[in-house]
């Protein structure tokens, strides 16, 4: 047999040991090697220093790149100081691999990639010359730009599609909670149920829902009054508060008193910080959901951590609300995101775990609308619509959120410039019925919907701002 010596695989693992970076816990942290040359000293650096700033899982997708990009320079007997954008031009003319048989004879030239995919490459590499340049100053600056500031992947936007998944409804989502509870583990099933809950009633990414510890969601009585004269006595960690646990039980009933006396009051949700994409932010969470994760997390997790430490006595829970029944720790996101694909497959249900946060962020910024349109009529802001949104996603622009307001502006000029105040099918399909009827039958339209709202006692309103 043959044996094919192959120097110039460089391959992605990750750190079985716990060490530390600075600060961070570099197990699980990707490390780059080489079969010829071993660690791949530049890359490792660049990895180093994004440990400090993201999540273990995005260093993981960088490396990826690097990995390959490393070993595509070295099949094109480049030296990797001198990459430029001709040179990352070429990577992506083939596929972004490893393989160099590709020569495009010009810029305008189709990718065999998806634009995203492209642009995510792009970024990565010149992230990881910026970092070698600025930060550590281990390779030289030249004197022009390393690469096109400019650039416009033009044959990618005009034959690769972006990739658009779909959202999954409403009630789709509710069938797949059902569906997660009746896993043979409950405790497992309760896990998936509750990051299911975030997904959809916060709109939380992966990241932040297996990320969410209880000390996180004790923050969130911080700024309330209802908590405040008993503030003091809830510890920093809410597991502490668990059933079960001696002189527990009368801070406890006092938590939920003051969550049914902000109900109340009217106030609907709670403000939760949040660690998503090496980012601190707040999500709201409404009160009832929060309750309903606040006692799985006085029971049943409580139970679990309990029953997991009796033939593991130096077990210490960590303090993440979702813990694996299998490790007794926290959840990778990567397992999160397969377990919800292949779920939602089995199911028939279209989309990913990421687009349940899609489906929360599509109904909130509906909700908006019929709020905003009906107070301000002809008047409304679509603009004030994205911010707010924007913030309620947590993203850092309005760009990602302009198509779900596209759709909504997109209804209303077939409504003739109506409100698009339904959140019922049927009633938005009469809506559009009614817009299509000709001019000459409309008096006779206007005549039998008075007649109609006459029969159910309503009295019509009029056009907020219309003059």
């Amino acid at each position: 047999m043959t044996v094919l010596d192959r120097s110039y695989e460089t391959k992605v693992s990750r750190a079985s040991n716990s060490h530390f970076l600075g600060d961070v816990d570099a197990c699980g942290h990707p490390i780059v090697l080489n079969h010829g040359a071993g660690l791949v000293i530049p890359i490792a650096m660049y990895l180093n220093f994004m440990a400090s700033r993201y999540p273990a899982s995005t260093c993981l997708k960088h490396a990826h790149v690097l990995a390959v990009f490393w070993d595509h320079l070295q099949r094109r007997q480049i030296d990797y100081r001198d990459a430029n954008e001709r040179v990352l031009r070429r990577f992506l003319v083939n596929g972004a691999s490893r393989d160099t048989k590709m020569l495009a004879l010009k810029d305008d030239v189709e990718l065999r990639i998806t634009l995203e995919r492209a642009e995510f490459v792009c970024a990565v590499i010149e992230r990881f010359y910026r970092i070698l340049e600025d930060e550590f100053l281990c390779i030289p600056k030249p004197s022009t730009p390393r690469f096109d500031q400019k650039r416009a992947l033009t044959g990618a936007q005009r034959t690769a599609q972006r990739t658009n998944p779909a959202t999954p409804s409403p009630e789709d989502v509710e069938v797949l909670k059902d569906r997660l509870l009746e896993r043979p583990n409950t405790f497992a099933g309760q896990n998936m149920y509750g990051i299911a809950t975030l997904f959809r009633s916060a709109g939380l990414r992966t990241c932040g829902a297996v990320g969410l510890t209880t000390a996180a969601m004790r923050q969130a009585f911080v700024s309330e009054p209802e908590f405040l004269p008993f503030l003091a006595q809830i510890p920093r960690e809410l597991s502490k508060l668990a059933s079960g646990i001696a002189g527990s039980k009368d801070v406890r009933n006092l938590i939920l008193m003051a969550l049914k006396t902000m109900r109340v009051r009217g106030r609907m949700i709670l403000s939760v910080p949040v660690f998503e994409k090496g980012d601190s932010s707040f999500a709201t969470v409404p009160i009832d959901e929060f309750s309903e994760i606040l006692d799985f997390v006085f029971t049943d997790r409580h139970a679990f951590t309990v029953r997991y430490g009796r033939s593991r006595p130096h077990y210490r829970a960590p303090d993440f609300v979702f813990l694996s029944s299998k490790t007794g720790n926290g959840f990778e996101e990567k397992s999160i995101s397969n377990l919800f694909s292949e779920t939602m497959r089995l199911l028939g249900i279209p989309g990913t775990a990421h687009r349940i946060r899609a489906t929360s962020i599509e109904d909130h910024l509906k909700n908006l609308y019929y709020l905003h349109r009906g107070m301000h009529g002809i008047a409304w802001q679509p603009g004030n619509i994205l911010e707010w949104s924007r913030m309620y996603a947590r993203h850092k622009s309005t760009g990602p959120l302009v198509h779900y307001i596209n759709r909504i502006i997109n209804i209303e000029e077939v409504l003739g410039y109506l409100p698009v105040l339904f959140d019922d099918t049927d009633l938005a399909a009469c809506a559009r019925a009614l817009a299509s009827i000709p001019p000459e039958r409309k008096q006779d339209a206007v005549d039998g919907m008075l007649a109609l709202m006459g029969e159910l006692d309503l009295v019509p309103l009029e056009e907020p701002f219309a003059c």
